[in-house]
C-alpha cells in the first residue's frame, strides 16, 4: 500500500515523533521548500534529510507502523545491530542523554528460565561504575520486551585496530592493557568474573584515527554479564545450554583461554581474566596470538603446557622486566599468577609511559547529569534493579617466593595490598620508565611500618553453581577443595574434544549423504 504525505503526517503524531502543532510547523516548511509538495518519497527524504526523523524511523514509517518508536521513555533512533548482536538500539531519552539499549527477543523472552536468567544478570552490570568498564544504566520492561539500557559508546574495537596496525609498540600496548586491569579490578571487587576477555571486548573511545596513536583512547570493558545468544534471534543453542555452566561446554576465546577455563570453567576465578589480559597484551606486542593454531585441541593443550616463543624474538627492545610480567600474568597455575588484576596493573605501572599518561575524564554533559538524576529519583531506576551486595572472597594461598628474581626495597603505597618494587617514587603528571619490576608473591608493605607484612589481596575462588556467562557472581568456597592431576585434567580435554571431534563428522557424514541423494 502506498501512503500518501497526509498519512506520514498522521503516522508522525500517532507515533509521537511529533506533536500536533509541531507537525503543522514542520508540513508549512516542507510545502515552501519542496519542488512536488505531494511527492510522499521526497516526503520522507526530506524528513531525514532535516533531521525530523533517523533513516531507521523512516523505514518503520514507510511500511504503516506506528507502535514500535518507544521503549519506555526511550525514543528508539537506530538500530545499531548487525548479525547476532540483533537486538542493540541507539536511543534517546527526553533529557536527550543518548545510550545504547540491548532487548531480549520476544521468542527468547517465551522461555522463563532465559528471562530470568537475563534480568539477574542484567542487574548484575547495573551496579559496575568505573571509567573503563561500559556502564548499564537500567533494566527495564514496556509492553512485554525486556531491554537493558547500556552507555552509548562512538569507538573501535581493539581488535579492528590489530586488523589494521598489526601489532602495537610497548608503550601503547601497557596503557591499553593497564587501563583493562583497572576495570577488570572493579569486576573483580564486586565478586564477578568476566570470562572472555580478548581484543574484541576491549573498545577504545573515541576510535583512533588510521594514522593515529592509541595514546588518547579510552579503554572500555564490553560484553559484561550478558550471554551473546541473549539476543540472537537466529540462534538455536538449547536452553538446557543457556542454563548453567556444565562440563564439557566450552567458554571464552581458544586464543586467550586459561587452561583451568578450558578443563572446567565452573571453578576460575579472576585469575583466569588475568591470563586472557596477559594473551591480549602477548598479541599487542608481537602481532599473534600466544599459541596460534586452527586446531582447538591442539590449541588447548598448548595453553596448558607450553610456553609461548620469548617476546624479544618479535621485538628486541620489549623490556626484559615486562617480558617476565607477561609470563607471569601467563602462567599455567592461578595461583603463580598475580592475585589480582591491581596487582598486574601496578606491575605495568612501571612500564607506563610519560606520552602514555591517560587522559583526564571529561565532565559529564548537561544532557548526562539531568539523565543521571532522573535515573536516581525515578521508580525504574537503578535503586529498583540494585542486586544484592557480593559475598566477599576469601584470601587465596600466598605463592612461593622467587629467589631468583631480585625485587628492589618496597615503598608504602595508598593500597596496602598492592605494593609495586621501585626505589624511585612516581608523581600523577610525570611516570617515568623504570626496572623494578612487581612480582605475582612481591611482599606488601604496610603505609606506616614497611616491614610488617600484609596479607596479599583477595582473590575470588568459586566452587558450586554459577552462571554460565561471561559475568558471574563468585558464591563462597567451601573449606576443604580437591586438587585434580594435571595429567588426568589434559586427558579429559583430549577425550572431551575427540568426542566433539565425532560428533561433527558424523553431522557431516549425514549431510553429505543426504545431499548426495536428493542430487541424484
Amino acid at each position: 500500500m502506498e501512503f500518501k504525505v497526509e498519512n506520514y503526517c498522521g503516522f508522525l503524531i500517532r507515533s509521537k515523533l511529533m506533536a500536533a502543532d509541531e507537525m503543522q510547523a514542520m508540513r508549512q516548511r516542507w510545502q515552501s521548500e519542496a519542488k512536488d509538495a505531494t511527492s510522499a518519497s521526497a516526503f520522507l527524504k526530506w524528513l531525514i534529510a532535516k533531521e525530523y526523523v533517523t533513516e531507521y524511523q523512516a523505514s518503520l514509517l514507510s511500511k504503516g507502523h506506528v507502535d514500535d518508536f518507544y521503549l519506555g521513555q526511550y525514543r528508539i533512533m537506530e538500530r545499531v545491530g548487525r548479525g547476532r548482536m540483533a537486538g542493540v538500539y541507539r536511543a534517546m531519552h527526553p533529557a536527550g542523554q543518548i545510550v545504547a539499549i540491548k532487548v531480549l527477543p520476544p521468542s527468547r523472552a517465551k522461555n522463563g528460565q532465559t528471562l530470568a536468567r537475563f534480568q539477574r544478570e542484567a542487574r548484575l552490570s547495573v551496579k559496575l561504575k568505573h571509567a573503563n568498564v561500559v556502564r548499564s544504566f537500567q533494566v527495564g520492561e514496556a509492553r512485554g520486551v525486556h531491554y537493558l539500557v547500556m552507555e552509548y559508546l562512538e569507538g573501535e574495537t581493539l581488535e579492528d585496530v590489530l586488523e589494521r596496525r598489526k601489532k602495537l609498540p610497548p608503550q601503547e600496548a601497557v596503557r591499553l592493557i593497564h587501563q583493562a586491569l583497572l576495570g577488570l579490578q572493579h569486576i573483580h571487587e564486586q565478586g564477578l568474573v568476566h570470562r572472555d576477555l580478548k581484543p574484541a571486548n576491549l573498545m577504545l573511545v573515541p576510535p583512533p584515527g588510521a594514522n593515529e596513536t592509541t595514546l588518547k583512547a579510552n579503554v572500555k570493558i564490553l560484553d559484561i554479564g550478558l550471554a551473546r545468544e541473549f539476543f540472537d534471534e537466529n540462534s538455536t543453542e538449547p536452553s538446557e545450554r543457556m542454563e548453567l555452566t556444565g562440563e564439557g561446554v566450552l567458554l571464552g576465546t581458544p586464543d586467550y583461554l586459561a587452561p583451568e577455563q578450558a578443563r572446567d570453567p565452573r571453578t576460575i576465578d579472576v585469575r583466569a581474566d588475568i591470563y586472557s589480559l596477559g594473551c591480549t597484551l602477548y598479541h599487542l606486542l608481537t602481532g599473534q596470538p600466544p599459541f596460534p593454531e586452527k586446531n582447538i585441541l591442539t590449541q588447548m593443550i598448548r595453553h596448558a603446557t607450553e610456553m609461548p616463543k620469548p617476546l624479544q624474538q618479535f621485538n628486541a627492545a620489549i623490556p626484559e622486566g615486562l617480558s617476565q610480567i607477561v609470563n607471569w600474568m601467563m602462567a599455567k597455575k592461578p595461583e603463580e599468577r598475580y592475585p589480582t588484576p591491581g596487582r598486574a596493573a601496578q606491575a605495568l605501572d612501571a612500564y607506563l609511559m610519560v606520552t602514555s599518561e591517560a587522559p583526564k575524564p571529561a565532565e559529564e554533559s548537561p544532557e548526562m547529569k539531568s539523565y543521571l538524576t532522573w535515573l536516581e529519583t525515578s521508580e525504574s531506576g537503578p535503586d529498583a534493579t540494585r542486586p544484592p551486595s557480593p559475598v566477599p572472597a576469601p584470601s587465596p594461598a600466598r605463592p612461593a617466593s622467587n629467589p631468583n628474581i631480585p625485587v628492589a626495597k618496597p615503598k608504602p603505597a595508598t593500597n596496602p595490598s598492592i605494593q609495586i618494587s621501585d626505589p624511585k617514587p612516581a608523581t600523577e603528571k610525570k611516570r617515568k620508565k623504570r626496572t623494578g619490576v612487581l612480582m605475582p608473591d612481591a611482599p606488601v608493605a604496610a603505609p606506616v611500618a614497611p616491614a610488617a607484612k600484609a596479607m596479599p589481596a583477595p582473590v575470588a575462588v568459586p566452587q558450586g553453581d554459577q552462571f554460565d556467562v561471561e559475568l558471574v557472581a563468585i558464591p563462597p568456597p567451601s573449606a576443604a577443595r580437591s586438587t585434580r592431576s594435571p595429567v588426568r585434567d589434559v586427558v579429559m580435554m583430549v577425550v572431551g574434544a575427540g568426542i566433539m571431534f565425532l560428533f561433527c563428522m558424523v553431522g557431516w557424514l549425514i549431510t553429505f549423504f543426504l545431499t548426495s541423494f536428493r542430487g541424484e
